[in-house]
């Protein structure tokens, strides 16, 4: 079972899913809250309690909309997903957080861009399945991350952006999350409908100052139109994403945004992840997503590892 952990380095600039995004900038002491790939990056000293930690948490997602001019994700234009997921969490840390799915009472998949930052910060990492996350760690679950031994977004190549996060025990549940079969993707036509779940973003509101997010680490479902699939530019990237139609916050359609990096997109009215979800364009969430395809051999060698 290769589990042996790896440390990750954080590529100061110039990630390939978010092209002019920082992942991270430090000033002396002080440290400045920035958006990472679809991770919520929430940069402070020490931990703080639930209240707090939600206030800076708004609060930094609307820092990141100004400072960014890429993308993190989250649920917009979503409904409550009203427990239909709840083996879909939230993984996080005292600094980020990201979505996932729990596929064993162990193991909780997520994208590789969430758990390299949680690699190398080293710090504790908490998993929760509640609806309405608090980041009150007495209701969450610990673990350690792993990321996929070939992740490297400056590399120019086929970089699986997925990564697992191993729980210390085990959540006994009805049901998880289900790993679907290779190639299952190619067979997906544009308009087949996915159902993503996450807890990101679902809207912001705008005016009077800078655009200020709503409703952040509420798990949320959205019904997202496949479009098609996308490589990194060369032939060993070729089809390794798969592409939706994203939405426009505030103005229909419904798509990823902030938070939900890692987010499973489920073949509707299963427990299927084809994909989970890895980057968009835009500092709003408009536009097209993204998602890693989990249906790919590398990506199902590895995840498979630890089952």
């Amino acid at each position: 079972m290769a589990r042996e952990k790896k440390r990750w380095h954080l590529r100061g600039t110039g990630s390939q899913w978010c092209d002019r995004l920082p992942l991270r900038e430090r000033h002396g002491d002080a440290s400045r809250s920035v958006v990472a790939g679809f991770r919520v990056v929430v940069q402070a000293p020490q931990r703080r309690r639930a209240m707090r930690r939600a206030v800076l948490l708004m609060a930094t997602i609307a820092l990141a909309v100004v400072l960014a001019g890429g993308a993190a994700q989250a649920i917009i234009n979503g409904e409550p997903d009203r427990n239909r997921h709840p083996y879909v969490g939230m993984v996080y840390n005292d600094e980020s957080l990201c979505s996932g799915t729990l596929i064993s009472p162990t193991v909780f998949l997520t994208a590789a861009h969430c758990t390299e930052f949680f690699e190398q910060e080293g710090s504790q990492v908490w998993v929760t399945f509640e609806s309405r996350a608090d980041f009150e760690p007495d209701d969450a679950f610990t673990g350690t991350p792993y990321t996929h031994p070939a992740y490297d977004p400056q590399a120019g190549a086929y970089a699986p952006d997925v990564g697992v996060v191993v729980l210390d025990e085990p959540v006994s549940m009805d049901a998880y999350g289900r790993l679907p079969r290779a190639g299952i993707v190619e067979g997906f036509e544009a308009g087949q409908t996915l159902t993503l779940v996450g807890y990101g973003v679902r809207d912001f509101e705008v005016g009077g100052g800078p655009p200020r997010p709503t409703d952040v680490a509420i798990r949320y479902k959205a019904n997202v139109k496949f479009t098609g699939t996308r490589g990194l530019g060369n032939a060993a990237g070729k089809d390794v994403y798969l592409k939706y139609k994203g939405a426009s916050a505030g103005q229909g359609g419904e798509g990823g945004c902030f938070g939900d990096s890692g987010g499973a997109h489920f073949l509707p009215g299963t427990r299927t992840v084809v994909a989970v979800e890895s980057f968009g364009p835009s500092p709003l969430c408009a536009g097209a997503g993204y998602a890693q395809r989990v249906d790919l051999p590398v990506v199902l060698r590895w995840v498979r590892s630890f089952l």
